[in-house]
């Protein structure tokens, strides 16, 4: 481990240290200690949690009086990355302690949203009106999930009936338009206590913000200031649900939703697109059933089936910044699951809960690409399915828990080649590789928590890594899974007794991941490129959440990463030893609050580390070059806010972001835009 690993490690584990020593004096308790509920408002079926797992709630309480987006939020978290093309309702994706985005499964409502062709998840394809609660799962995933994910996972739940009715409408900067509403109901048609919500909402941006333009060249006299343009986008959404209490305490759950959106691709920074556009359309529906009681109490169960239908279209006319596009894809993905737990031993001695999870899914795309005498490029499929099986063992009361897990997980893949496509050699085949995990919890006091985790973790190539696009992606016959084994062990700190404060929490970890058998797209010629396995990583951290509250109303937070992420590609590889692309060594993210009868004043401040935009200017970083020329600076961020109550039912949000009007670029140098100003108005009735 290098110095400042060493140093960063040793650092958390002085803090530990520190913390146990506080925690010594406040006694475990003499009961056994309840088992831990991760508890989401609204929710009728409470989950177990998991214990050893590292994971962050977020609940809906703690943004619905924000103007913000999910990509926003996830980015105020430690140990996550989020990646943005720039400006309002932008492409966005997350990335959990260096993984790359494709390695982090996004669940809305136990659907894997990841698609088929490959790509991380459109965080901003995910309104946050829709959002009741978000359970981030770093390095380990709980066995209730599909897939376990080489870079963990981001469970997201979508709203319940709550018997609550409020919409809300705000205005911003660059004509940013934003209105949500939401209502619910309940009654008992037939006797059986059925509840419903429907949720909607849409917004749209101009996003033309100004930003600093250097023309692609070093030389400062033909900088300037440009406006963006072709950043328009617009999206409409809804959710509707319906839940049904059955007669043997029984539950039933059927949920369907529906997305568009439009949007302009506006390019890099120096080399523009003013006629690129991209449209998405998706519907999905959910059916699921649940007992947590049966045979009398030990045994629960859930099963749910669902479907999607996803349209997405990107059209480009001849404008000098490469050939014209009309492509278009659609992808229809089905799956089912089902999920025992048992639970089962004394209070005094040894308790098991046991669960067992089937899933299945497959997932069809077909694409066009109508600039081609062939328009249709044939149909890529993949049917996947995994069987899993954990226990958590508790002892000592519950103070003491073991986890260990087991998952096999499968592929099949194919491409049906239409008359007048050649069909790939060698691509229709199957695959199939077993993850493992073993987690440890101990609660040697009422406010102290240790836990400990190693899994074995895979990722399945895409069917555009293996097939191509029959364009500049050709494909890739052989290509193995990634995978990784995942390192972390951490401790939460909650005192009962907090002094002075009104909230004290603390929670710290440490992790260390180490990937192989990595999927890169290689370059072959100027026009193509290939996915290959091309190396290995190493990942070391260490992560910091505190949260503070005293009398008077007065509150704040801070989230922070460290972290150094390493190519460990064969020896002889020019790129061994630099840092990955797009992983800052430190991430910052703090809030302060002062909340009174006049309402709420916030102040929020966001860092994000300088960062290498690919391999070879991070192997370059040494050899003399002006860092500064080979990558994205250091930015830190402040925005302020105030939420005013206008009377009982109603308030005021006014947002002022980046209010240093800072001018910068993110993913693949987008722009980001400088200062923002935004009023939301919220009405909320009984």
């Amino acid at each position: 481990m290098s110095r400042p690993a060493r140093g960063a490690a040793a650092a958390v584990w002085t803090l530990l240290a520190s913390v146990g020593a506080a925690a010594a004096a406040e006694p475990a308790p003499a009961t056994p200690a309840p088992a831990e509920t991760v508890r989401v408002e609204g929710r009728r079926d409470e989950r177990p949690a998991d214990r050893a797992a590292s994971c962050t709630v977020i609940l809906a309480r703690d943004f619905s009086s924000r103007v913000t987006t999910l990509a926003e939020l996830l980015s105020e978290t430690a140990g996550l990355r989020v990646a943005s093309l720039g400006g309002p309702g932008s492409f966005a994706t997350v990335s959990i302690r260096g993984s790359t985005s494709e390695q982090v499964v996004v669940y809305l409502d136990g659907v894997p949203m990841s698609a088929p062709l490959g790509g991380g998840v459109d965080l901003s394809a995910i309104p946050l009106e829709q959002i009741e609660s978000i359970e981030i799962y770093k390095g380990s995933t709980p066995i209730w999930l599909d897939t376990p994910g080489i870079g963990g996972a981001i469970a997201i739940r979508t709203r319940r009936p709550a018997g609550l009715t409020q919409a809300a409408v705000s205005y911003g900067s660059h004509d940013t338009v934003h209105a949500e509403a939401a209502s619910s109901w309940a009654g008992r048609p037939g006797g059986w206590p059925l509840e419903s919500a429907l949720a909607l909402g849409a917004d749209r941006s101009d996003g033309d913000f100004r930003f600093h333009a250097d023309n692609g060249t070093e030389e400062p006299g033909d900088d300037g200031f440009e406006t963006r343009l072709n950043n328009r986008s617009w999206r409409a959404g809804l959710l509707g649900v319906l839940e049904a209490r059955l007669p043997d305490g029984g539950r039933a759950e059927l949920r369907a939703d529906l997305e568009q959106r439009r949007r302009g691709v506006p390019g890099i920074d120096d080399v523009p697109s003013r006629t690129a556009r991209s449209s998405s359309d998706r519907a999905g529906l959910r059916l699921a059933v649940g007992h947590d009681r049966l045979l009398g109490g030990p045994l629960g169960l859930e099963a749910g089936a669902y479907a999607t239908r996803t349209a997405q279209a990107y059209r480009k006319r001849s404008d000098g910044t490469g050939p014209p596009a009309d492509a278009s894809d659609r992808i229809v993905a089905a799956g089912s699951s089902l999920l025992l737990r048992w639970r089962g031993g004394q209070a005094s001695g040894l308790r098991h809960q046991a669960t067992l999870h089937l899933s299945g899914r497959t997932e069809t795309a077909a694409r066009i690409d109508r600039t081609l005498a062939a328009r249709g490029r044939g149909d890529l499929i993949r049917l996947s399915w995994s069987a899993g099986l954990e226990d958590e063992i508790q002892a000592a009361g519950g103070r003491f828990a073991f986890v260990p897990s087991l998952r096999w997980g499968g592929w099949r893949s194919r491409f049906d080649a239409p008359a007048g496509v050649p069909e790939p050699d060698g691509m229709s085949g199957s695959d199939g590789s077993l993850a493992a995990r073993a987690g440890f919890s101990w609660r040697p006091a009422a406010a102290l928590a240790f836990r400990a985790n190693i899994g074995r973790y895979h990722r399945a190539p895409s069917l555009t890594e293996l097939f191509g696009d029959q364009a500049s992606i050709k494909p890739s016959e052989g290509l193995e899974p990634e995978r990784g084994v995942n390192v972390d062990a951490g401790v939460s700190w909650e005192p009962r007794s907090k002094g002075p404060f009104t909230t004290l929490a603390l929670d710290a970890a440490v992790y260390r991941n180490q990937a192989g058998e990595l999927i890169q797209l290689v370059q072959t010629s100027q026009s193509q490129v290939v996915a290959q396995n091309t190396g290995r990583a190493r990942i070391a951290g260490a992560e910091l959440a505190l949260r503070l509250g005293l009398p008077g109303g007065l509150d704040g937070g801070l989230d922070y990463t460290w972290q150094k992420a390493e190519d460990r590609t064969a020896s002889g590889s020019f790129t061994r030893g630099a840092d990955l692309p797009g992983r800052p060594r430190h991430e910052a993210a703090a809030r302060a609050g002062l909340s009174g009868r006049w309402g709420r004043a916030g102040y929020r401040f966001t860092y994000v580390g300088p960062y290498f935009l690919d391999r070879a200017a991070a192997a370059l970083a040494g050899s003399g070059i002006d860092r500064d020329q080979i990558r994205v600076p250091g930015r830190l961020l402040h925005d302020l806010s105030y939420v005013r109550p206008v009377g009982s039912r109603c308030e005021l949000t006014f947002e002022l972001d980046n209010a240093g009007n800072v001018k910068t670029v993110d993913l693949a140098r987008f722009p980001l835009p400088g200062r923002t100003v935004q009023a939301m108005l919220r009405v909320r009735l009984p």
